[in-house]
């Protein structure tokens, strides 16, 4: 008797609970309604709009504090020194620690200009170049072109 007597409190409570729960679904929903979106117009009146509020494109760039470089290359890449390209026997490993991008174009650059051969890895965010040459002094000059770019560098034998 008792266990009946639980059984239809527990159905009782369950219909009394899903009632309640349907109940407030379907009120939430008659409340919910869609926002009113304008369409986008692309012309109005000889006058260009932005999304959202936005002011145009070059005042977003000119607010910006880093400087604006422009270089041809985003990508960075690999060169390998070979030692059938080396007629040297001298190889200087230069730490030029962590550069931006413009930067490491710079490298390329200056090293391309004075037809140096070189190869780079990376640790971590730090560069290093391998550089082959047989004049140790020429290649301070070169480095020293760098100081130009703000590329500081510590220059060890190999």
């Amino acid at each position: 008797m008792q266990i009946r007597a639980l059984v239809v409190i527990f159905t009782l409570f369950t219909f009394l609970m899903l009632f309640v729960l349907i109940r407030n679904y379907t009120n939430a929903m008659n409340i919910y309604t869609l926002p009113d979106v304008e369409p986008y117009d692309l012309v109005d009146n000889n006058e260009t709009r932005f999304l959202y509020g936005a002011t145009s494109w070059i005042n977003r760039l000119g607010g910006t504090d880093e400087p604006q470089y422009i270089y041809p290359a985003p990508e960075m890449q690999v060169k390998l020194l070979e030692k059938s390209n080396s007629s040297s026997d001298s190889v200087f490993r230069v730490s030029v620690g962590i550069i931006s991008d413009y930067q490491f174009f710079c490298i390329n650059q200056v090293f391309n200009s004075h037809n140096i051969p070189y190869s780079y890895y990376k640790v971590g965010e730090h560069i290093w170049l391998v550089v082959s040459t047989d004049d140790e002094e020429y290649l301070t000059k070169v480095l020293d072109e760098l100081r130009v770019y703000e590329i500081n560098y510590t220059l060890a034998k190999s």
